[in-house]
C-alpha cells in the first residue's frame, strides 16, 4: 500500500500538481569548505533525504518524534519517561554525500538532526556525549 501511495506521488508530480511539502536545509561551512549540506523534501508519509556534501563524506541523520522534542524543553528534569523519549530516535542512519534516499511511512511530524559525524544526539540536535 506505501508503494501504491508513492506511485500516486510521483503521477501526481509528473501533472504538475502540488501536493504540499517542507523542504529541510542544513548547511554549515568554514572557510568556504562545506561541513555538512542536506535537504530534506517532507510530502505526506513521504520523506526524500539528499545528502550533498559533507566534510567526513557522510551525512548522520537522527530522526526522533516531534513530542520528544517537545518533551526536552518543557519536562521536569526527574521526568525518566521525558528522558528516555529525548535520548532515543526511532531512526539513524547515514548516507555518502552526493546520494539521495526516500522513506516512505513516515509518519507527519518529526524531529530532523543531521551532522557531518557520527555521534549520538538528543532531540536538541546536541551530542549525548556532552551531557
Amino acid at each position: 500500500m506505501r508503494n501504491f501511495t508513492a506511485l500516486l506521488y510521483y503521477l501526481f508530480a509528473l501533472l504538475g500538481c502540488d501536493i504540499g511539502a517542507t523542504t529541510i536545509v542544513h548547511r554549515a561551512s568554514a572557510d568556504g569548505i562545506d561541513i555538512i549540506d542536506s535537504e530534506v523534501r517532507v510530502t505526506d508519509r513521504i520523506a526524500k533525504f539528499e545528502c550533498l556534501a559533507s566534510r567526513s563524506g557522510q551525512c548522520h541523520y537522527t530522526l526522533f518524534h516531534d513530542d520528544c522534542a517537545a518533551a526536552d524543553k518543557t519536562a521536569p528534569a526527574k521526568n525518566a519517561n521525558a528522558d528516555a523519549c529525548v535520548n532515543r530516535p526511532f531512526e539513524r542512519f547515514a548516507m555518502v554525500a552526493g546520494t539521495d534516499k526516500e522513506v516512505i511511512g513516515l509518519e507527519p511530524g518529526f524531529k530532523l538532526c543531521v551532522s557531518a559525524e557520527d555521534q549520538a544526539m538528543n532531540a536538541d540536535c546536541k551530542s549525548t556525549a556532552r551531557q
